[in-house]
């Protein structure tokens, strides 16, 4: 069974993984404040578009594939430009009823899997900007920009280089002559 293009705010997500649906939606920035902090230009942002996929996981779990495309600008951490930051993740969520049944599953068997709390009402804006959140670069920049040379401290060649007074420079003389 499938679902697309609709609007989807919540997702009963046991339904989905049970019943193997696959839904296409979108998330706009708007329904992601804490995202929008983290980004330039955010008015700009396009809406992310959204698979979710239900699936089997291991033991027979509800599962889901959490397919995420979009872009987004940062600050470059080097020239200080606008940087467009590519979002293509895919990630593969178990889910269970509680907490103590996550800590019940052994690391080898959920190591491919995000095991989650699922839920009947599973918020999909804010399941969506935890995966894009943690899909940005912590220091975004450039493969080809360099610093700005004012604030590099090297001096070009058309500028004067300005020597500096050095205090403790006739200190070795001083300390001789004792």
């Amino acid at each position: 069974m499938s679902k697309s293009n609709q609007n989807f705010s919540t997702v009963d997500i046991f339904s989905v993984a049970t019943n193997r649906q696959k839904i296409n939606t979108t998330v706009s920035i708007s329904e992601m404040p804490e995202l929008a902090s983290l980004i330039i230009n955010s008015e700009t942002v396009k809406p992310f578009a959204i698979e979710i996929e239900g699936t089997e996981g291991v033991r027979g779990l509800p599962a889901a594939m959490l397919t995420i495309e979009g872009k987004v600008q940062m600050r470059c951490t080097r020239c200080t430009q606008p940087i467009d930051i590519d979002i293509e993740r895919e990630v593969p969520f178990l889910f269970v009823k509680s907490e103590a049944e996550a800590n019940r599953i052994p690391v080898e068997e959920d190591e491919d899997w995000e095991v989650v709390v699922g839920s009947e009402h599973m918020d999909v804006a804010a399941w969506v900007q935890e995966e894009i959140i943690l899909s940005l670069p912590n220091f975004p920049r450039h493969d080809d920009c360099e610093a700005p040379l004012k604030h590099s401290g090297i001096a070009s060649e058309d500028e004067e280089v300005i020597e500096r007074p050095k205090p403790f420079a006739n200190l070795r003389d001083l300390l001789k002559k004792n």
